[in-house]
């Protein structure tokens, strides 16, 4: 039976190394296989772009970590979702620049790779890798069905570090909003009961609430926080981009994205990996 693929973009940066040590991790808990890639947009630098690989392939099986790698000439943009849907991969971990560097990931746009594919995303920054995985895990709750979803993806990675999940919403005074955010809040709470996954339920005034859900991300050392990649939603109206502001998080958490398409879908790490 063949390993479930794990695909990490990588731009021999620091971050980049970050994103393969977090698949490192996680690769070895869920007997997965690591397929690197790096992109270039010149079929001159190949070989410079595989002999590099090819030393980040020969650590990871020192490690005991089944791994390969692949060159693609092209854009990020394109190939990484590309490469993915030809590998079947179940998960993507790749590295960003942070909040100075938002508009870049390996050089270019973060949000824009992620929303051309429909595998979920891990997106690291610069910060070390927590050696125990993903302990506490905040899950930003609004009004949309999808975030059922990804209450259910935090859940089904949260369980392989036995981590604790932290629902945190907005007491939102619109009556209607209000009503719709709180039919989620009981589904979290029955699906998290079934599974006897410690959890913690928080809500907070109607304010920033992008700043408020990283602020409360930090003062509980949150080692993942997880989203829904859909621009309708309703942090959107609270200034900004939610997305965009929390994968460039100043605090460099790692990031869960998930895409309205793969929240739609059969996607879950039970699925995948189980």
């Amino acid at each position: 039976m063949e390993k479930p693929v794990i695909l990490v973009p990588t731009d021999f940066t620091t971050v980049g190394d970050n994103a393969v040590a977090h698949a490192a991790l996680l690769s070895k808990i869920l007997n997965a296989k690591i397929e690197l890639l790096h992109v270039i947009s010149k079929e001159k630098d190949i070989s410079t772009a595989k002999s590099a690989l090819e030393l980040q392939v020969a650590k990871l099986e020192k490690e005991g970590i089944s791994a390969s790698s692949h060159v693609e000439i092209g854009t990020i943009f394109e190939d990484i979702g590309k490469v993915a849907d030809r590998l079947k991969a179940r998960l993507i971990i790749m590295g960003t620049h942070g909040v100075t560097g938002i508009q870049h990931v390996l050089g270019s746009k973060a949000l824009k790779v992620i929303t051309n594919s429909d595998v979920p995303f891990i997106v690291v920054q610069g910060a070390p890798l927590n050696v125990n995985g993903f302990k506490n895990i905040v899950i930003p709750v609004d009004f949309n069905q999808e975030v059922k979803q990804s209450i259910k993806y935090a859940w089904e990675i949260g369980k392989y570090f036995q981590a604790k999940i932290h629902i945190l919403y907005v007491k939102e005074k619109d009556p209607f909003i209000a009503a719709k955010i709180e039919r989620n809040i009981p589904y979290a709470q029955e699906l998290l009961e079934e599974n006897n996954v410690e959890y913690e339920i928080t809500g907070i005034e109607k304010n920033d609430f992008t700043k408020d859900v990283l602020a409360f991300s930090k003062g509980i050392n949150a080692d993942l926080i997880t989203i829904i990649n859909n621009h309708e939603n309703i942090f959107t109206y609270f200034g900004g981009s939610f997305e965009q502001s929390v994968i460039g998080n100043k605090f460099e958490i790692p990031v869960l994205v998930i895409n309205q398409i793969a929240s739609k879908s059969a996607y879950s790490f039970s699925i995948y990996f189980g």
